[in-house]
This record gives structure tokens, sequence and C-alpha cells, in this order.
């Protein structure tokens, strides 16, 4: 039986817990040859943002062809949030809120400068189609970036749009 304790997803808000599923789908039809799209597009309709499938792929894609090391992207089954999957969330926040440097700085430890330029591209692509309908993100629920991330708090008068 799993260790409740060790569940780190239940404390992440909806809107992450969806992308990163979508972010690990993509790993695991990648890997092993079997049908994500369907399952990423399910989700994205779900939002109201089709095209972020191809924001979607293109980060990933950007990920996987310039990765310096092994990232650690975990199965969709898994209930731990790794430190990779972390930095992954948080530089589609950056994007979100229009910091690319920070994005930018955030992915080269883990993805070439030029592979991080083109991640980066899309994840500002899929930050623009979740905004176009009223979904934020909310990096400050992710553990070790709480601090540099604090300035992400939606603005006086705008309210975050939530799943339940």
């Amino acid at each position: 039986m799993n260790d409740p304790s060790s569940d780190h997803l239940a404390a992440l808000p909806s809107l992450e817990r969806l992308l990163l599923w979508t972010m690990r789908a993509w790993v695991l039809g990648h890997c092993h040859g079997r049908d994500a799209e369907t399952g990423i597009r399910n989700v994205f309709d779900r939002l109201g943002t089709p095209e972020a499938v191809a924001s979607l792929d293109g980060f990933m894609t950007a990920l996987s062809l310039g990765a310096r090391r092994v990232l650690e992207v975990n199965c969709v089954c898994n209930r731990t949030l790794s430190d990779d999957e972390r930095a992954l969330l948080c530089a589609i926040g950056f994007e979100q809120e229009e910091a690319s440097e920070d994005a930018f700085n955030l992915l080269t430890p883990l993805i070439s400068e030029r592979a991080a330029a083109a991640a980066c591209i899309s994840a500002r692509r899929l930050a623009v189609a979740l905004q176009s309908q009223g979904y934020w993100l909310q990096p400050a629920t992710l553990g070790g970036y709480r601090l540099a991330l604090s300035r992400f708090a939606a603005p006086a008068g705008r309210s975050a749009r939530t799943l339940h």
C-alpha cells in the first residue's frame, strides 16, 4: 500500500496535475509506442485549449532532443513529483508571467541552450493558450521554487480559474 505522506501530487492544484499528466503521457507514448495523443488531446479539449496539444508536443520534443542527461519524468500513475518535473512546470509558469529569461535559466541545466530557446517558445504558446481560457498556474505550490516564484500570485482584481 502507498504511503500517503509520499503523495506529492495531492498538494498540487488541478491544473498543475493535468499538465504533469500530459507531460508524463507524452513520454510514455514516445518511449513505449503507445497512443498518448488521444488522452492528451482530451485533456486540452476539456480545458478549451485544443491548440495546446501542439505546444506541449513542441515543448517535450525540445526537451527530448536537447537533454543533457536523462530527465526524470515519471509514469502517469506515480504519485511523487520529481525535481525535473517541478522544473518543467515552473518553466511553463515563468512563461505564463512573461519571464522568459527565468524559464530559460531554469531549463539550461537540463537541456542545451538551443533546446531551451525552443522549449521556451513552446512553453509560452502553451501558457498563452491556458491564459486565453482563464487558467493560471500556481507555482507557489511547487515546493522548492516557492520563494523564486512568489511573484506569480494573480494580480489584484484577477481571479485565477481553478479546476474541480
